[in-house]
């Protein structure tokens, strides 16, 4: 059985079919601030569990949000593989936030069916700025958990980065 995301969808923005979640965050961008735990929390604590699953029974917006976070997380994951140390992989994390992504209803988006597409201009901005400050903040815990203190690679954490999240990858 998947984990599913435990934030409330209710009193949230949906964009392209995600609810733009609060975000415990020091990165500027549109999403509004937690102080609990919050998506990114959840999708770094249940990848290596849902990872292990084909289907994901979306159960709301705040699954959708969960769903491609957890597909940032492999993608973060998969380039961490070539790391000696964890100041090559802030690197990489600081190039994986600011490369250009595709949006829901661009060609070769690996959600097209679970994400609709936007349906103004403004409403793909607000998707692509909260999901780049959610894409920075998730890369910047995620470091914190792939390595060791000492700064080496968590084999425990890395065996999960040959795997991909519903065999889709971003």
């Amino acid at each position: 059985m998947v984990y599913h995301s435990a934030q409330p969808s209710e009193d949230v923005s949906i964009t392209c079919g995600c609810a733009l979640l609060p975000l415990r965050t020091k990165v500027r961008g549109p999403a509004p601030l937690s102080d609990g735990v919050d998506v990114i929390d959840e999708a770094i604590s249940f990848y290596r569990a849902n990872v292990l699953f084909r289907n994901f029974d979306v159960q709301g917006p705040s699954d959708k949000t969960l769903i491609y976070l957890e597909l940032c997380v492999g993608q973060a994951m998969k380039r961490f593989e070539g790391c000696k140390t964890k100041m090559d992989a802030l690197k990489i994390v600081t190039n994986l936030a600011l490369e250009p992504f595709l949006l829901p209803g661009d060609h070769g988006f690996a959600l097209g069916g679970f994400l609709s597409a936007p349906s103004s201009k403004n409403e793909a901005e607000t998707w692509r700025g909260y999901f780049k400050q959610a894409r920075e903040e998730l890369g910047m815990r995620l470091l914190e958990f792939c390595f060791t203190p000492e700064g080496n690679l968590n084999k425990y954490w890395m065996a999960f980065s040959s795997r991909k999240f519903l065999n889709k990858a971003l």
